[in-house]
């Protein structure tokens, strides 16, 4: 597996913002929601568009590294059927603004975008620092899967998150696999965080996952936010904590794609792992649709190939509203590449809201041959 540097900035490309009031980060009832068309500032944004940057792996211990001395932080509670409520930790915007600012000299442009109004700059910026409801919407959903949790907790598994800025479903993943360090020789986990931008995965995605194995334990329900210091020793300890429940962590930046899906899923001698997929807010964009699609089908299938189960969760709304994605086109590619979706929940829009899906999705002959 190849490290790679950071991607390299790209041509500028005009930003649009989903208009859903201020940008401010956003308190549980504050989730970016889609209660209002999205607003483009270039007609143009859901044309087809260039290729996006070669993906880069990350490893975990070179993000620890760029982690600053203190963490900002607001807690977001999820309740569980068997794990009572877990609260997981989201770091907050204007703490990502500050270090942002503060490192001014190395702003990329994704990381200027994180610093302006714009929710979204096509090819740039795909939105990471802010979190969006539809991943609410899938970390609520996961916790009430008793047969998912089930099999990561007690069999080898993957979990790769497309997209994943704020990571909240794998940030319970993440705090569900906990109770596995009092195993003596606990199945491994191996987590694979994506995202376009780089500076998303240092600035949002690991400093979340840090958080949350920094707070378990010790914050408590009536404490909604507060900040908690990054110590000298901190990435030698989390990265022991990980070796002894026996989770591997990296990250990838950079465009979907055959290149991307191979980073993802390497392949392994050993027992072939079962592997789940999660995306949210994915399809918002037809211009990126078909790429999203072949990639989440690639992984998938390389799942198959290697001998294990594989299942995607893809959390998004109904319709994107101005910028022209939505479910229905999504699954029509879907079905014309050879895969399956249905869908397991949703909720209808109320009042100028847009109504919210999570499909599972499948190789069509994984579904063929569970029928």
């Amino acid at each position: 597996m190849t490290l790679c540097s950071p991607i390299p900035p790209v041509a500028m490309s005009q930003p649009f913002r989903f208009a859903f009031g201020d940008d401010e980060d956003m308190e549980e009832d504050d989730i970016r929601e889609g209660k209002q068309s999205l607003e483009l500032a270039n007609p143009s944004a859901g044309d087809p568009s260039p290729a996006g940057p070669a993906p880069c792996l990350h490893t975990l211990n070179d993000l620890l590294a760029t982690l600053p001395s203190k963490l900002e932080y607001h807690n977001l509670t999820i309740p569980t059927p068997d794990h009572g409520n877990i609260t997981l930790a989201r770091r907050e915007l204007f703490d990502i603004r500050a270090q942002l600012m503060a490192e001014d000299s190395d702003l990329d442009d994704a990381s200027a975008t994180g610093l302006s109004t714009d929710d979204i700059k096509p090819n740039i910026y795909e939105g990471g620092f802010k979190t969006w409801e539809c991943a609410v919407d899938l970390a609520k959903y996961l916790a009430t899967q008793k047969d998912y949790l089930s099999r990561m907790l007690t069999s080898p598994c993957t979990i790769v998150e497309l997209g994943a800025g704020t990571a909240l479903p794998s940030q319970l993943i993440f705090n569900l696999l906990f109770p596995k360090r009092l195993v003596p020789e606990p199945p491994r986990t191996t987590m694979v965080l994506t995202d376009f931008n780089p500076s998303v995965l240092k600035l949002a995605t690991i400093p979340n996952l840090t958080l949350n194995y920094l707070l378990a334990g010790a914050v408590g329900p009536e404490e909604s936010s507060g900040d908690i210091e990054c110590l000298d020793d901190l990435s030698p300890d989390f990265q022991a904590f990980l070796r002894k429940c026996n989770i591997e962590i990296w990250a990838i930046s950079g465009g979907w794609g055959s290149d991307f899906a191979a980073m993802a899923l390497p392949g392994s001698s050993g027992a072939p792992d079962d592997v789940m997929i999660l995306a949210s807010e994915t399809i918002y964009s037809p211009a990126s649709t078909r790429t999203f699609t072949e990639t989440l089908l690639d992984l998938l299938r390389r799942s198959e190939k290697a001998g294990g189960k594989a299942v995607a969760l893809v959390a998004a709304k109904r319709v994107y509203f101005g910028v022209g994605g939505s479910v229905d086109d999504f699954l029509d590619v879907l079905r014309e590449l050879g895969g399956e979706g249905k869908v397991v929940w949703a909720t209808e829009g109320l009042g100028n809201g847009v109504g919210r899906c999570i499909l599972e999705v499948r190789n069509r002959a994984e579904v063929d041959v569970m029928t």
